[in-house]
Order: C-alpha cells, then sequence, then structure tokens
C-alpha cells in the first residue's frame, strides 16, 4: 500500500486542469478528496503518470440555490453537504445519503464529484496487485474471465455510490467542462451499465458541477453494509417526491442503478413495484453476503423508503 512515484500538479483553474491533463497524454488523473483514487493506485488499480489536484479551483465549490435549482460545486465535501441548512431542509435525500456515507473523517476529505465518479467494485478486484496476480486478473483488470460468475470477457462489478442513488432520484443534471468547452447533460446519461468503463466522459472532463431542480421534496435514503460506519453499501436505495410524483433508485447491485418513476405510492402500486425491483436485480457473489440476500432487501428497502417518505410528507 505504498504510492508509486508519479507527478503533481495543482490547478488553479479549470483550464489549467484540462492543460495539463493534454500534456499528459492521457496518462493523469484528476484528484480531489483523493479517498477513492489514492486507495486504488496504491493497490495499482490505476496508475497515472501525473495526479491534477483539483482542489484550488474556487469555482467547483459551493452550494446555491435560486428558484429554479440548487447549484452544487463537484469539489464541495460530503461533510459540507451533510451539515448545509439549504440541503438538510430543502433535500432530505441527499442530506440522508450524505449522512450515511462512510464516517466524519473521510466526509472531511471526500467530495460529491468525486463520490459519484468513484470506479466500480468487486471482492476480487478491489485487492492488491500481489493477490491479483497470484489469482490471475480478471476482465476489468485485463483477463478474460470473472472471478465472481465464472463467465468469459464479462464483468458484474458494482457502482457502489450513495450520493449518486440519491442524486438520480432528485433528477440531477451534471455540468461538464472539457477541451471542447461546457455541456449539460442529465447524470443518467453518462453512467454506461459497463463495470469496466462505468462513465461516459469524454477523454479529459472535469465535472463542474451538480444541477438539482429547484423546490422542497420529501424523501428518504436507506443503506444496507456490514458495519455502521466506513463500508461500502451492500444494497442502497433513494426515494423523493413532489407534486408531481416520485422517483426510486435502487443501486450497489450491478454496474448501474435502477431507476423507477413512481405516479402514486398507494399501498397496491408500492406492492408491484417492489416485486418489479426484486425480479430486476442480479446481483452475483462478489461482495461479502449472499446475492439472494441482496436481492431480497432491494423489495424491502424500496417499501420501507416510500413507508418512510409518507410519514414525513
Amino acid at each position: 500500500m505504498i504510492l508509486p512515484k508519479l507527478d503533481y500538479k495543482k490547478a488553479k483553474s479549470l483550464e489549467e486542469a484540462i492543460e495539463y491533463f493534454e500534456k499528459s497524454n492521457g496518462e493523469a488523473a484528476y484528484f480531489a478528496g483523493g479517498t477513492d483514487l489514492i486507495p486504488r493506485i496504491k493497490l495499482r488499480l490505476r496508475t497515472p503518470s501525473l495526479v491534477i489536484d483539483l482542489k484550488g479551483i474556487e469555482e467547483m465549490v459551493g452550494i446555491k440555490k435560486t428558484d429554479e435549482m440548487y447549484v452544487i460545486g463537484a469539489n464541495t465535501t460530503i461533510f459540507e453537504l451533510k451539515n448545509s441548512e439549504i440541503i438538510r431542509e430543502n433535500l432530505p435525500t441527499l442530506y440522508e445519503a450524505c449522512a450515511q456515507t462512510s464516517c466524519e473523517v473521510l466526509q472531511m476529505r471526500g467530495t460529491i464529484g468525486g463520490n459519484i465518479l468513484q470506479d466500480t467494485r468487486c471482492l476480487f478486484y478491489n485487492k492488491s496487485l500481489t493477490w491479483r496476480r497470484a489469482k490471475g486478473f480478471c476482465y476489468k483488470m485485463g483477463g478474460n474471465v470473472c472471478h465472481a460468475t465464472g463467465g468469459k470477457n464479462v464483468c458484474y462489478a458494482n457502482y457502489s455510490s450513495d450520493l449518486a442513488t440519491a442524486l438520480l432520484s432528485l433528477g440531477s443534471k451534471l455540468v461538464i467542462v472539457g477541451k471542447d468547452g461546457q455541456r449539460k447533460c442529465d447524470f443518467e446519461e453518462i453512467l454506461t451499465g459497463k463495470p469496466e468503463k462505468p462513465f461516459n466522459l469524454r477523454q479529459g472532463e472535469i465535472v463542474k458541477e451538480i444541477i438539482i431542480p429547484g423546490g422542497k421534496r420529501q424523501g428518504a435514503f436507506e443503506k444496507i453494509r456490514i458495519r455502521g460506519s466506513i463500508d461500502y453499501p451492500l444494497i442502497n436505495g433513494a426515494f423523493t417526491m413532489d407534486s408531481k410524483g416520485g422517483k426510486l433508485v435502487v443501486g450497489a447491485i450491478g454496474s448501474k442503478p435502477c431507476v423507477y418513476s413512481v405516479e402514486t405510492i398507494e399501498e397496491e402500486r408500492v406492492k408491484i413495484l417492489s416485486e418489479t425491483v426484486f425480479n430486476d436485480l442480479k446481483p452475483v457473489n462478489n461482495t461479502v453476503v449472499s446475492p439472494v440476500y441482496r436481492k431480497k432487501m432491494g423489495k424491502v428497502i424500496a417499501i420501507k423508503l416510500i413507508e418512510k417518505t409518507k410519514k414525513g410528507a
């Protein structure tokens, strides 16, 4: 778990960061909180020649609220979000997701942008280089087999972001900056569903900020993990509701969260929805608990989230 030798640059602007990346011939990695990137570099899961520090870019930090939207800088820490009155009073789904992400020490370092752009995880992938060499590289690492299933040329690693689940339920958009300028897209558009390459971002692009539609919402977030802090989710879920309806998202099982539009939260509709979630989830044996348990908990979480939201409405 020792960092290899690499170059370091601290960017003062988005333009400067992108310029550093272009000069690296695509061998650089962007760095903010580092709670996901640094362990991966130590395990040699990522081997950049250059790390570009984004923490000094002021326009990527902060929380703004208008009547039309909430704008969150991608470098805003999870701890800052959790302690923001704007988030706590208006976006309970995101607030609860922040509160249940890791522990406070890592919340103070980890950023919202880093959390949603974290790499997919698997019990057979997130290991030391020595372990992986002895086992043989899996498909995600350049081999041809999935160690979790035995399948050839396939990967089932989990996208384990807690904040992504909440943000998807809120209908969030991303502002992305690259060498060709700035673009805005729905968050869901950048999720490929391919564990070996989970994000549809062009080379060198940076997520600048997250935009959430304005207005006060009702909602809830749930997460199952082994320990009460630090651990990644075995499964998580988020539900957000407004006057037009709701959106249920179940994540941390597979390469991309499952998203469901909810027109009504009547008991019979919730029962049908929970069965749909159960049938849609296809977990494999790549975490510390059985796939059957995780699949059943998807149904439980769906019901619990909607019931919790109804009580708070």
